[in-house]
């Protein structure tokens, strides 16, 4: 809990404001959104189950960010490593 009040103090002074906040918000939601499907569902599923506008915002961010797509990597491994696809 104290951590979570320091990292959101500290957000409010360096992070993103207005019309950049409620980008970053929208698209970390989506993302957050997309990687726990993707681990419960499956790479299919979890395609099938994102609406377009959220598709393409993944999409973008696989592109993009190496990061990201190790992330996405890491949970499809997980997946495999467990029987699961």
């Amino acid at each position: 809990r104290i951590l979570g009040e320091v990292v959101a103090t500290v957000m409010t002074g360096v992070g993103p404001k207005g019309i950049g906040f409620a980008r970053y918000s929208v698209d970390y939601h989506i993302l957050r959104n997309y990687l726990h499907v993707l681990n419960e569902w499956g790479e299919e599923r979890a395609g099938v189950a994102l609406p377009e506008y959220a598709r393409d915002i993944v999409q973008k961010y696989l592109d993009r960010e190496e990061s990201f797509r190790g992330l996405r990597d890491e949970i499809l491994e997980r997946r495999n490593a467990r029987g699961r696809s």
